[in-house]
Order: structure tokens, then sequence, then C-alpha cells
């Protein structure tokens, strides 16, 4: 059998002496290095806030390996240690708050890097905005008076110690056996081109890096194959029909750490490559949650890290409070900040939900770490964090990267029993048990209710619906692409997809429910009530029954309907590097039905879908060259109506024609204004940004 295929078996070293530096303490913030103070772009002014300011450098913790709080981590107990028994770590951190707090919120906003990167400067200060380039866009989070955290958790991005100008990185240790000797395991490694943005040269090779360094260079110990999709007649398998990569058209280079392959006859660019290997060294990546847990925890609460080195947001005790008054905040107890929020992004909203689901949100010391959480367009998935060689930034789709750890149950935020597995368990389970839930308000698009199999979050994977937890806000951004598009004055094209992107707009809901998920902590002001489908409201369906979905049959226009493009998922068993799947136990996967035209009906009534001029879905297609036919990239599709009766009537469209829809531009323009208000008038939307809508309406070129 190929050593990729044995079981990763978990060694634990005998337990060290109490650790008496650590105070008792799971982790601590040993050391906050400062490498950088300065006034934030230029010393522009905010609002009533005024000024913000930069501080950056590096954190040095310390974690208990022995701590229970730390009994998840996986491999931690085979990390060094210090003198004191403690493992060491270092994260990068970027702290962006008002320079002065007279006029600050006590609010913490947590962006949680995708990848290394500061995705909330621009998501909600607006486009171009970016803390690097000193361009601070709209600045809402600025205006609204929040300190901006960010901090390393991914153990392969580097630490630089200037993510305020670069990526956000750590420096985490590697595992060794107790004999200092390498860890060595199954690995697998996915290589799809067009993915991976590579390409070949000009003799038709690929040059790839592995995801962890090669333990032998026995290419007979390793299994190399391509194929263009996991899809078989009886469902999504890893073992559907491959080819071998003959091994003299592929080797190691650089020390084991790379492969270069010729690309076989019949591949193209988004064809699936498949390594599985034995790997070495692997990062105890799970630490990302742990430091997470103590940086925020340290600048909430300790005067001083344990070197004596001063909190930089000790000033925020005195502060305004969220309802008016000083001191301690009702909500706050003797927290620097009445409210602390964890906002993350695609990869970082999985996080998000990874971190509460694994009890990280506990800070060991009585408290909730976040007391908000705000995952966007996770799905149902957590993270392919803490594993052994783990890869975390991988994440299960239909074609890409769909057999990867962190996909499985559960999958909700209730407490359920899985009802093909029987284990009972929750995203919440264990705050639940501890006392330390916070207020969630989760926003999706419509390419994860195909592509992140959404429907999990409200249902119980046999197609029933579940009771959203009080504690729950569930938002869908309907027929979205993965993080929305730029509006219909900008429908966008992929070079992999066959129809241009959908054109719905995702940002401006960000931006609109932070300060509702803000007052909703520390105000108790309530948020409105969640808009997601459900099957009592009869709005999910089965997504391959296109009579039950009601999407239109717009073969005539050459666009069939693809239900068959969701991301189906079973019990799938990931202890070897190469999974094995249970095809007899699938979960039910469930999709938003749609309209006559084609846009689903549930979740929120944006302006493209009350006044559309197209067909917008949470599918596309890819193109020639990129696997024909297989579900394309996070994006939806844009499908454009007819402009008059007799266009749509020459190619048998069924949808009305725009002529058929709006008297005229004025006509259209005045009903994306209504539908833009109306939702402003419901939280949901920024009375600031209904202009945004009228904008787009007004410079579109498809109603003329």
């Amino acid at each position: 059998m190929l050593p990729v295929c044995r079981l990763l078996v978990l060694v634990t070293l005998a337990a060290p002496v109490a650790v008496a530096a650590a105070g008792g303490k799971a982790g601590y913030v040993d050391r906050l290095e400062v490498t950088a103070s300065y006034d934030a772009y230029g010393g522009a002014s905010f609002g009533d806030v005024g000024t913000y300011q930069v501080v950056a450098g590096i954190v040095h913790g310390k974690l208990d390996p022995n701590n229970p709080a730390n009994a998840g981590i996986v491999d931690l107990t085979l990390a060094p240690r210090d003198a004191s028994g403690m493992v060491d770590y270092s994260t990068d951190f970027v702290i962006l708050r008002p320079k002065s707090i007279d006029n600050a919120k006590r609010v913490l906003f947590y962006d949680v890097v995708n990848r290394g990167n500061k995705l909330a400067a621009g998501t909600f200060n607006g486009a171009g905005a970016n803390l690097a380039t000193g361009q601070p866009g709209n600045g809402l989070l600025l205006r609204l008076g929040y300190t901006l955290v960010w901090s390393g958790w991914q153990g392969n991005i580097a630490q630089t110690g200037h993510g305020d100008a670069a990526a956000v990185g750590t420096s985490f240790p590697v595992a060794t056996n107790p004999d200092g000797s390498s860890i060595t395991g199954g690995n697998r490694d996915e290589i799809i081109p067009d993915y991976m943005g590579v390409s070949p040269d000009a003799n038709g090779n690929l040059l790839v890096s592995l995801s962890y360094p090669a333990a032998t260079l026995d290419k007979s110990q390793v299994l190399f194959n391509w194929r263009p999709t996991w899809k078989t007649p009886a469902g999504m398998t890893f073992n559907s029909p491959s080819t071998p990569i003959a091994s003299s058209d592929w080797s190691f280079v650089n020390n084991g750490t790379q492969i270069q392959f010729k690309m076989p006859a019949g591949s193209d660019l988004g064809t699936i490559f498949t390594f599985a290997y034995e790997a070495k060294d692997p990062t105890v990546m799970g630490i990302g949650f742990a430091a997470v847990r103590d940086l925020i925890t340290f600048l909430k609460f300790d005067q001083h890290d344990a070197q004596g080195n001063p909190n930089p947001l000790n000033d925020f005790q005195h502060a305004p409070c969220l309802n008016g008054g000083h001191g301690k905040c009702h909500g706050g107890g003797d927290s620097n900040f009445e409210v602390a929020v964890m906002e993350g992004i695609s990869q970082s909203g999985r996080f998000t939900r990874d971190f509460l689901w694994r009890g990280f949100n506990d800070d060991t010391r009585g408290h909730a770490v976040f007391n908000g959480m705000f995952p966007i367009i996770p799905g149902s998935r957590k993270t392919y964090t803490d594993f052994r060689f783990s890869q975390p930034g991988r994440w299960s789709k239909e074609h890409e990267d769909h057999w990867q750890p962190g996909d499985q149950f559960p999958f909700a935020y209730n407490v359920i029993r899985d009802p093909l597995t029987g284990v009972s368990d929750g995203v919440m389970k264990k705050c639940l048990e501890t006392g330390t839930c916070p207020k969630i308000v989760q926003l999706d698009g419509g390419f994860e209710t195909f592509g992140a199999r959404d429907s999990l979050v409200s249902t119980d994977g046999a197609g029933h619906d579940l009771v959203i937890p009080d504690n729950v806000r569930l938002y869908v951004v309907p027929d979205a692409n993965h993080g929305g598009g730029a509006g219909v004055a900008a429908i966008a094209t992929n070079p992999v997809c066959v129809y241009e992107t959908s054109a719905v707009v995702e940002s401006t809901f960000d931006r609109a429910l932070a300060p509702v998920l803000v007052d909703w902590v520390g105000k108790g002001i309530m948020p409105p009530p969640s808009q997601w489908p459900s099957v009592n409201a009869g709005t999910l369906a089965v997504p391959t029954d296109q009579s039950a979905v009601g999407f239109p049959d717009l073969t005539s226009i050459g666009v069939p309907y693809r239900g068959d493009l969701y991301n189906e998922i079973s019990v799938t068993d990931y202890s070897n590097a190469v999974p094995v799947a249970d095809l007899s136990r699938k979960y039910t996967v469930l999709v938003s039905k749609t309209d006559a035209d084609g846009n689903d009906i549930a979740g929120i009534r944006v302006p493209e879908i009350v006044a559309p001029l197209a067909t917008y879905t949470g599918w596309n297609v890819r193109t020639t060259n990129h696997t024909s036919g297989e579900g394309c990239i996070s994006s939806g599709s844009t499908i454009p109506f007819a402009k008059t009766a007799a266009d749509r009537q020459a190619s048998g469209d069924p949808r009305p024609s725009l002529a058929e829809r709006y008297s005229s531009k004025a006509d259209y323009v005045t009903k994306v204004q209504a539908a833009a208000q109306a939702l402003a008038d419901q939280r949901l939307l920024l009375q600031e940004d209904v202009a945004t809508y009228v904008q787009s309406a007004q410079a579109q070129t498809l109603l003329q």
C-alpha cells in the first residue's frame, strides 16, 4: 500500500512539569513588538471621529500545550517548547484606531485576514480603499468610529513584521517526533492550472510548488493522475475515472518542494491533477485559532504584556459608551471595548465559523472573545486548518478542490443529530456549553447556494427546516457571484466562463449589516428578520429538478438549466490522504426556487431582482479549453432579456422583453430607486448607498 494511504497517527508527549510562567493560562501575549506607528491616510479626518492612527508589529505569543483549552490543536504537543514548557509562536498584527477616543466608539472590529489580505478596507470602505496605499475610500468604518484589528492566523503566510504594508502573516512551529526527527505522512495536492493561475511553458511543462516538502523522492510512492471531472453516474467520487501520468513525464525539483510535469494530451487548463505523496514537516496550523483568541483577549482586558509593554488600546476604557456615559459600559464589564466583532469574508468567513465550532470563542477567563460574529459568504463550510498537513487556503467547490476536509458535519449553528452518522453536533455546541455564544449575522450570496451548500445552514441534512436560533440572523443576496458583482452598469466577463458573470451587488449589504450587528450587540436593537429560503415557505427545491425550481426553459437562446452544478456532499472519510466518500450517505442539498424569469424568489429583495434587466443565476459554466461544461469558478451568470417583444419572439425567449417591462429608462430608474429605498427603510441598505443603485441604473446600457 502506498504511504499516502496510511492513517495519520497522532503521537503525544508525556506532560511536562507545571508551567509557572503561564500562571495557569492556556496562552498569552508575551511581548507586543511595535514596528510602526503613524497617522493613517496622511492625517485625513473622518466625520466627527477625526484622524486615525496605525499601530503595527509582531505579537509574540506562548501556548500551554497541556491546557485543556488548547487540547484540540493538532500536533501542539509535538511542537518545540521553551524552558518553561510553553510553545512559542508569533504573528503580524495591525491596529487602525481613532487617534482620539473622545468621539471613538468602544467597538473592536476584527477583520479576519484572507490569505494575509485585509479585506475589510475595500469591502466596507469602498472600491480602492487600501491601508497600504493610503486610500481610505469612503471611510465607512472610520466614520463609524470603529477600531479595526488584523492579525495573522494562516500558518503558510510568511510573517514580515509590517502587516500594514504587506500580507499579514505568521511564524508557527513545525511539529516533530519526540526524538526530533521529521514527522511524515500522506498528503495530497490538487492542481488545476486556470484556478491556480499557472500556465504551461513553451514545452508544455508546468512548475508547481507542493504544500509540504516530499519526504522521499521515490516516484513509486506517488499517486499522480488526471481527470476532467469528479462526477460519475452515481455522484461525485474520488474514484471517478482518471488517467495516470507516466513517471517519465514528471519530476521532483528543488529538493522535493516542487514538481514539474508535462500536460498530457487531452488535458486542458481546467483539468484536475491529483498528486498524492509522502510529505514531511507539518506546520502546527491550528495555533492560528488560539493566536486570535489570545490577542483579542489581551487587547480587551490587559494593561500590558508579560514583559511590561503597554496595551496600545488602554485608553479606550475612557471612551464613551454606545448608549452614552463613560467608564464601565453595559455588557462591557472591565473590557476596553463594549463590542468586539469578528468579521470574515470567504476563507476568513469560514474561519469565523470554525473558530466558534472549535470552542475558541471562550477566552478561558470567563468571557466570550467576540460578542458578535459576521461570517460573510462562508456557506455551510468550515476550514481545512486544524489538521496534520492542513492546507488552509483550499475550500470545496463543485469542480475545484472538491475533496477537502472542513466541509463535513456540522453545517448548522443548531446542535442536531446528523441524520447520516448519528453524531450530535452544531457550530454553536461548544459556546452553548460555556455560555460564550455571540450574536451572529451570516450573509451569503447565490453562488453559496449552489457552490457552498448554504441550505445546510438552515436544514437538517435530510431536507427539513431547522428553527433559526434567536441569536442568529441569516441573509442571502439572490443570484450573486461569490462576493457579488459590480452592478448593472459594469457587467463583467470571466475568460473561464461561458456567460457574463452576475451583476448583482453584494458589498452594499456587507456595509449595512455591520452597524446592524454592532447595534444588536451593543444597544439591543433587534436586526431585521432573516431573509433566507426555507422548505416550509416553499422557497427551496432539489437543484436537479428544473420544474420544481421553476427555472424557465431558455434552451432556445442557448442557455440550458444547469442545476447539476451544485456542490453535492456525502459522508467522507478524510483520515487518509486519499479520501473515501460513502455515496450511499448523501446530504440533501437544496437551492432557492426561482420566478418565471429564473431569478431567486427568496432572500434580500435586491434592486437587480425587483427591477431586473436579466436573469441572474448562482451558477456559471466552464468554457472551451477549461474543462467545458463544469461549474465555473465562484461565478454566477447574467443572461440579458431581449430588448423588444419582436426580438424575444424571434429567438423563442419566454421571458418578457425590456420594452414590455419598462415604459422608458426613467421608469426603470424609478423602480430601482424605490427598491433600494425599501431596503434602506428596513436597515438592509445604508441610505447613502441608495444613490449607488440609482447611478448604476442610469449608467447601464442594456436599456436606453
